[in-house]
């Protein structure tokens, strides 16, 4: 069975949540308020919930909450990395659960919204009905390695053009050179003409094994606080202190659905295979062919299969 993309929906609930410190996060609620609640946990470090994420949901089963993590988005202050870890992420999806009045809710989310919702689930479990998880990252050095170093020959030319900015008097990797230009440094010309390589190269590593699409047009404010963020999290080795798959007794409770593509260039496909080992009861999708592109056609279609299928159980 194939699905298709629900109508687009506007919300119909809005706000800005007090976080503590400086930080103040922007939530957005669709759907049906009577409906089954459900949380979108975006991907990252650094971007935001889309419009388009809440329209794999039927608007009318789903209470579908939204919300823009620290310094990411809408929430303020954009670009913020202080008081900003993993840690207080997962403080604030409970914060916004309770802030809204939800008693239990779905969680779902991919990429780094993967990482958050394994971390979520497996400490809070029990206010957790069914989790589905898309192309899961487990903030591993290797991971992060691989995609700030060791791209895919097909991606190598854009990541090489983030390599040509290094100052070559300093032994420095990618990272640490974005890191101290994002975070250490206020220089914005560099700012932006780093973030506009980062940009170009993620979306070569996303779309793989597609071609690389053309670079777009971008709010060179908002690329830089988008950037300032994932590598304030990239290198704290995303502030994971052990193995993100810390209580495999909780996972194997779980009502899980994992959907990877077997070609996935920034998370691989093995990490999902390492859930499934210590969750066996969780439902792995392998959608053959495809990347880490969320709005690839097999992958939009294996994810609003998964998430049908959650009303007929």
């Amino acid at each position: 069975m194939k699905c298709q993309l629900f109508p687009p929906l506007e919300p119909i609930q809005k706000g800005f949540l007090h976080l503590g410190e400086e930080h103040q996060m922007y939530w957005q609620a669709s759907g049906n308020p009577r409906g089954e609640p459900v949380v979108w946990l975006h991907g990252g470090p650094g971007s935001s919930a889309s419009p388009m994420h809440r329209r794999l949901f039927d608007p009318e089963k789903f209470y579908i909450v939204q919300y823009d993590q620290r310094g990411c988005g809408l929430s303020t202050p954009k670009g913020a990395i202080n008081a900003n870890t993993t840690d207080d992420l997962i403080k604030d999806i409970e914060r916004l659960r309770e802030h809204l009045e939800v008693s239990t809710w779905h969680v779902a989310g991919g990429s780094w919204g993967g990482s958050l919702g394994l971390i979520y689930a497996q400490s809070h479990a029990h206010i957790i009905n069914k989790v589905l998880l898309r192309s899961t990252f487990l903030c591993t050095d290797s991971e992060i390695e691989r995609y700030t170093q060791f791209p895919p020959a097909a991606c190598r030319e854009r990541w090489e053009n983030i390599y040509k900015l290094l100052q070559t008097d300093q032994p420095e990797t990618v990272l640490e050179y974005s890191y101290r230009v994002f975070c250490l440094e206020n220089d914005a010309s560099a700012q932006a003409q780093l973030a506009h390589a980062w940009v170009t190269y993620e979306g070569a590593m996303n779309d793989y094994p597609a071609p690389a699409p053309a670079p777009g047009a971008f709010d060179d404010h908002a690329l830089i606080a988008r950037y300032r963020v994932q590598m304030h999290y990239l290198k704290n080795r995303c502030f994971v202190q052990q193995p993100i798959l810390m209580r495999p007794e909780v996972l194997s409770t779980l009502d899980l659905t994992l959907v990877h593509g077997d070609q996935d260039a920034l998370c691989p496909f093995e990490n999902s295979l390492k859930v499934k080992q210590l969750a066996p009861q969780a439902k792995l999708v392998r959608v053959n062919g495809a990347g880490h592109n969320m709005f690839d056609k097999q992958m939009l279609n294996a994810m609003s299969e998964q998430i049908s299928a959650w009303s007929l159980n």
